[in-house]
């Protein structure tokens, strides 16, 4: 995918679908509408992807990847203290209290059609991927000697994604709630981290 990313008409097609699913949803949002925002035609689009709900997957990993960016964008510029990689993923993950996100949008969308077996296989790889990346940088932190050696780093990365997975849905059940706050989330990753 991350040569797809350099692609002036793959980001014009994400940008266009980003925009129309936080002004119609992502039921209402179809791929005409997708064509007529982006100006893309069909085969343009299928020339990316085979469907509506993979281009909302592909919203999601890139949200996803650019989290992973952040984090070792840090670790290149030297700074390997606990506290700097894990903001650099706080901030990335700030917008999973916001409702209207688009990520929480679709993923609840995909959610509610995970029985189709393209989705559900879709999401299980966004999820493999997810748990695989924070594992990795666990193992970053427990290399540079921030995070004790003691930490399960694959039991804390699946806890962790159980916690934001948590607040997304949070998110759209009870919107007004804030159940953790972003600084509530750093606080507690920083300590489970710290002890191991």
């Amino acid at each position: 995918m991350q040569a797809m990313h350099q692609n002036p008409s793959f980001q014009l097609l994400l940008a266009s679908t980003e925009e129309l699913i936080l002004e119609k949803g992502c039921q209402q949002t179809t791929l005409q509408d997708i064509m007529k925002r982006s100006g893309l035609s069909k085969g343009a689009i299928y020339h990316y992807v085979k469907s509506k709900d993979e281009l909302m997957g592909l919203l999601l990993q890139k949200r996803f990847e650019s989290i992973g960016q952040r984090f070792y964008q840090t670790v290149r510029e030297g700074r390997q203290e606990l506290s700097s990689g894990l903001e650099a993923i706080s901030k990335g993950l700030s917008h999973i209290h916001d409702s209207r996100d688009v990520t929480n949008l679709i993923l609840i969308y995909l959610l509610s059609k995970r029985e189709d077996p393209i989705i559900g296989a879709m999401l299980a790889r966004l999820h493999e991927e997810s748990i695989k990346a924070s594992m990795e940088w666990i193992q970053v932190g427990q290399k540079a000697g921030v995070i004790p050696e003691s930490l399960d780093a694959e039991k804390t990365a699946i806890w962790f994604s159980v916690i934001t997975y948590g607040i997304r849905v949070n998110t759209q059940i009870a919107p007004d709630s804030k159940i953790l706050s972003v600084e509530e989330v750093y606080k507690m990753m920083f300590e489970i981290l710290s002890r191991g």
